[in-house]
């Protein structure tokens, strides 16, 4: 039975891309440069920094420091001018604007329902403060009984010893504990490895999909996550 559901951040309470994009915007505004090469650098920054950590080639709490090295390679500034653009940038970003529509009314009925909540994270260019001041500034970590990033606990997902570590702060047993996230290999691979149950959300997929056996669900809206969690 499960007791408890963690929520990655990126891609599933808050929208990745459209935070990307608007942090692009304050940089070229500071920078004084069009919108369009600084979003592409950004986005090619990006998939470099998350395929050096898929290879695990750096720890959780050296990620944001690789991250931005990376960054400002790409942008042609300085380490710690990207430290200050990205914190300008986050201080403008309206958290209402990036939470998807189906997060507030979806933890709300799992808390309603018993459920403990939790929230675990990897990071890439800010550090975990930052995400989670956009999450209490929209009003979601009042759900929140639990959070764990990569940068707090040294592993990146989907290394064994994050999910391991939720567990323990968890106080749960594997199986009692669902996660939720959208990329196969951190969301579902990494809780697999550990005996949790795990819930791949796919929003441009429209498939609700259940594998008892496996103790994993596909959904692609939130909203269908109360009613899967009994099937798994």
């Amino acid at each position: 039975m499960v007791k408890a559901v963690s929520f990655d951040v990126w891609g599933t309470l808050l929208d990745l891309d459209r935070t990307l994009r608007e942090t692009s915007r304050v940089i070229a505004g500071e920078l004084g440069q069009p919108f369009d090469g600084v979003y592409q650098r950004v986005l090619e920054a990006h998939e470099e920094a998350r395929r050096m950590r898929r290879r695990a080639l750096i720890p959780g709490n050296e990620t944001v420091k690789a991250g931005q090295e990376i960054l400002a390679r790409k942008l042609g500034v300085e380490v710690r001018e990207v430290e200050g653009l990205i914190h300008r940038a986050f201080l403008k970003v309206d958290p209402r604007e990036i939470t998807y529509s189906d997060v507030p009314g979806t933890l709300e009925e799992l808390s309603r329902r018993g459920l403990r909540i939790a929230v675990a994270g990897n990071v890439l260019f800010w550090p975990s403060s930052y995400t989670w001041m956009l999450l209490e500034k929209g009003g979601l970590t009042r759900f929140v009984e639990v959070k764990l990033f990569s940068d707090e606990t040294g592993f990146n997902k989907p290394d064994r010893g994050f999910f391991l570590t939720l567990l323990e702060k968890l106080g749960l047993e594997p199986g009692e504990v669902a996660h939720v996230g959208d990329n196969v290999i951190e969301d579902v691979g990494g809780p697999m490895s550990v005996g949790m149950k795990a819930v791949l959300v796919k929003r441009d997929l429209k498939v609700v999909a259940t594998f008892n056996l496996l103790g994993v669900a596909v959904v692609y809206s939130l909203t269908q996550l109360p009613s899967v969690l009994n099937l798994i």
